[in-house]
């Protein structure tokens, strides 16, 4: 049985002055592997992200899902940090960490002294790591911007799909910050590798613009080389069928992909049931197969059309055709594959009991991630961190009192007892 080594990130500390889902979660993943992550959050409302799961539309939960997934692991400390008191808190936070998150406009960064000027003098090895909407230089750097518009949009991506107009909604909430993130904590760990080999600090960033950018990086390259785009089309006028999305004859949805036409064609045709496609001479080579399109995508239709989607799902396997049935939530959280690989694992919540969570998509062998938690209530860990800094309790009762801080009342009375 293969020994376990000690979590990597054990002995890192990260402070972390994020909102909503692109820095946490790849605060998250540093927490995953094991570093102790501070995260301080605003007096009164914390995080908005705590909030965000009652967005009309967003599916209705008591717990607030959207929270959850990006601050498992972490201890939260809610401070004023506009407050003489609360910046010094934070100072002396930041002075014995190796790492500190953000995501704030670099306008709230310059107005609340947290850029990495204001902090390199505090801790001249701090790996400081900016998360910004569009980047830090032109005209637009200090624009709001989520991943909707900077990630999906802007990078083009939303302008290969169509019809606009008859979209049933956008894309999934945070589905452009996790990737995001995790290029943020990749550069938190290219920050780190660094300081080992010089000794010293420095500052590494990422947008969602140029994650966008990278995830679309393909037809990008296309229009920077000159390539004539191919105008849009109706699926009945597709330009192949190889990634076309098919109903079964259960009313589900398949989405196929070959890519290699000349291994792929002949197994394909025989794995739906239509042999003689593969020497037809309409279709028995690519550029007439390209020539007689639209009358090859409504054969294909037909056949789909005649068996459900387990069908479908044994026969195309056994002919090792790549694809897949479009999933319901139910069946992608329960999906056998990704419990295989640990993308989903286990949670134990205090009041739902053991549920599932999304794993962050980093895995090293040999090193088992922290077990998830549950996500702290806001201030949770305010007095205790407090004391570890060296607060007496009169003087943290004193920062509560002039709500410089603010703790979590379940867990004051937790440690009253």
């Amino acid at each position: 049985m293969p020994t376990m080594t000690p979590l990597p990130l054990a002995d890192i500390r990260v402070v972390e002055v994020g909102t909503m889902v692109f820095a946490p979660s790849a605060c998250a993943a540093l927490a995953d592997f094991g570093a102790e992550v501070i995260k301080i959050e605003p007096t009164g409302k914390g995080d908005l992200n705590r909030y965000y799961h009652t967005l009309p539309g967003l599916p209705v939960s008591e717990l607030p899902y959207t929270f959850q997934a990006d601050n498992r692991n972490k201890k939260s400390v809610a401070l004023d940090v506009k407050t003489a008191a609360g910046y010094e808190i934070l100072c002396k936070l930041v002075a014995r960490a190796d790492v500190f998150v953000t995501n704030y406009r670099l306008s709230a960064l310059g107005r609340l002294r947290l850029t990495y000027d204001d902090l390199k003098p505090v801790q001249p090895k701090l790996i400081y790591a900016l998360g910004t909407a569009f980047g830090e230089a032109g005209e637009e750097r200090d624009k709001p911007g989520y991943d909707s518009v900077c990630y999906w949009t802007r990078s083009a991506i939303e302008s290969q799909l169509f019809p606009v107009d008859s979209w049933l909604g956008t894309f999934p909430y945070g589905a452009g910050d996790h990737p995001s993130g995790t290029a943020l904590f990749g550069a938190i760990m290219l920050g780190l590798y660094q300081r080992q080999t010089t000794g010293r600090g420095c500052k590494v960033s990422t947008s969602l613009l140029a994650n966008g950018a990278w995830a679309n990086a393909t037809m990008l390259q296309a229009q920077l080389a000159g390539a004539a785009f191919a105008e849009k089309r109706h699926r009945s006028r597709a330009y192949n069928f190889v990634s076309l999305h098919y109903k079964t004859g259960d009313g589900r949805i398949l989405r196929l992909c070959l890519l290699n036409s000349e291994r792929d064609w002949p197994r394909f045709c025989a794995a739906i049931g239509r042999p003689e496609l593969i020497d037809d001479p309409r279709f028995a080579q690519l550029n007439e197969r390209l020539n007689h399109m639209q009358l090859l995508v409504q054969i294909i239709d037909a056949a789909f059309l005649e068996h459900d989607a387990a069908h479908w799902r044994w026969t195309l396997e056994q002919f090792d055709i790549a694809f897949a049935i479009l999933p319901t939530y139910a069946e992608a959280a329960s999906d056998a594959q990704m419990r295989a690989n640990q993308i989903i694992v286990p949670l134990e919540h205090p009041q739902l009991g053991s549920i599932g969570t999304v794993n962050s998509p980093i895995q090293v062998q040999g090193c088992e991630k922290q077990r998830p938690t549950t996500a702290p209530e806001l201030g949770q860990h305010t007095s205790q961190v407090l004391q570890d800094l060296g607060y007496s309790k009169a003087e943290i009762q004193q920062l509560l009192i002039k709500r410089v801080a603010e703790q979590f009342s379940g867990e004051a009375e937790k440690n009253d007892e």
